[in-house]
């Protein structure tokens, strides 16, 4: 029986192991996945937030239906990845691989990119909506 088999069957197991199956692996298809359609977002942003700042003034993400709606389910997005975050597997200094969900957690919150990533999900297009009254043309 292998270890994770063994937690089935009520047996105890090494309690580095416990809620590893949270744990989002490095080399999991849908966490590979996930960080591409990551990049795509950022690659959005890199060049629609110098537009939106200054070329348009801001007017456009306001008053277009289109930067509205994918500004927002970016947003999303960067939320859902803050979240995800908690629980992906990432290799120390050593290259040694770490999948203790408590030190993913710590390290993500001590290393900064959790304030970085839960700034990046703030709503601002829909707060800057909301304070134009709400108008979107077409």
């Amino acid at each position: 029986l292998t270890k994770l088999s063994m937690a089935k069957h009520g047996e105890r197991i090494h309690p580095s192991l416990r809620g590893i199956r949270y744990v989002i692996f490095p080399d999991n298809r849908w966490a590979q996945r996930w960080d591409f359609i990551m990049i795509l977002v950022i690659i959005y942003f890199a060049f629609s937030v110098p537009y939106q700042l200054g070329i348009s003034g801001g007017v456009t993400a306001v008053t277009s239906t289109g930067f509205f709606v994918f500004n927002v389910i970016a947003n999303c997005i960067f939320a859902v990845d803050t979240f995800l975050s908690f629980f992906r597997a990432y290799r120390d200094n050593k290259g040694k691989l770490v999948y203790s969900l408590p030190s993913i957690r710590r390290e993500y919150i001590r290393s900064g990119w959790f304030f970085i990533n839960l700034l990046a999900s703030f709503p601002s297009t829909f707060l800057g909506k909301m304070q134009c009254g709400g108008y979107i043309g077409a």
